[in-house]
C-alpha cells in the first residue's frame, strides 16, 4: 500500500504540472499495484454539469444533485472487464462549492480490489457525460509510468 501511495503522490504532482482548467478536457490518474486499482478523475465542472457557477434555477439544482449521485457509482464512468473480478469500494467525490466564483472542478477517487489486473477499462463516461472531449491519463503499473491522451469514445488500454 505504501508504494501505491507513493505512485499516487508522484502522479498527482505530474498532473498538477499539467493541470490547466480546460473545458472538455479532464485528467485521470490510474494506478495498479498488485490487486489494487485506484482511479482519480479531475474535471472542470462544466464537463459533467454543463455549467460551473452556483445553480441558478431548479433545473441546474436538479442537475447538480443527479451528477453527484451518478458519480457515486463507478460504473457510470468506468467498465472493467468481468474477468478481472474487481470490487469497488465507496468513492470519494468532491463536488464544487462554487464559493470562489470563476472556474469550478469536480474531483473523484475510486478504489477497486481486483482478482487479476485489468487489461483495459472502457469509459461509459463518454456517453454519460457529453462534455468530455479528451482525457489525459497518467498511468502507473508494475511496468512503469506513462501518459496517454484519449479522445471521445476511446477505451483505456492498460498494457
Amino acid at each position: 500500500m505504501k508504494k501505491l501511495a507513493i505512485c499516487l503522490l508522484a502522479l498527482s504532482g505530474f498532473a498538477a504540472a499539467h493541470g490547466a482548467h480546460v473545458h472538455g478536457v479532464a485528467e485521470m490518474d490510474v494506478v495498479i499495484e498488485g490487486k489494487k486499482l485506484v482511479i482519480t478523475l479531475e474535471s472542470p465542472a462544466d464537463n459533467l454539469l454543463g455549467f460551473e457557477h452556483t445553480p441558478k434555477n431548479d433545473s441546474e439544482k436538479a442537475k447538480l444533485k443527479a451528477v453527484s449521485e451518478q458519480l457515486q457509482n463507478a460504473s457510470n464512468l468506468f467498465t472493467i472487464a468481468a474477468s478481472a473480478q474487481c470490487k469497488a469500494a465507496a468513492p470519494t467525490v468532491k463536488m464544487p462549492d462554487f464559493a470562489k466564483g470563476g472556474h469550478s472542478d469536480i474531483d473523484a477517487e475510486y478504489h477497486f480490489e481486483c482478482a487479476t489486473p485489468p487489461k483495459q477499462i472502457a469509459l461509459p463516461l463518454w456517453k454519460n457525460f457529453a462534455g468530455f472531449k479528451a482525457i489525459t491519463v497518467n498511468l502507473a503499473t508494475a511496468n512503469g509510468q506513462k501518459q496517454i491522451k484519449l479522445k471521445s469514445g476511446q477505451v483505456l488500454n492498460l498494457k
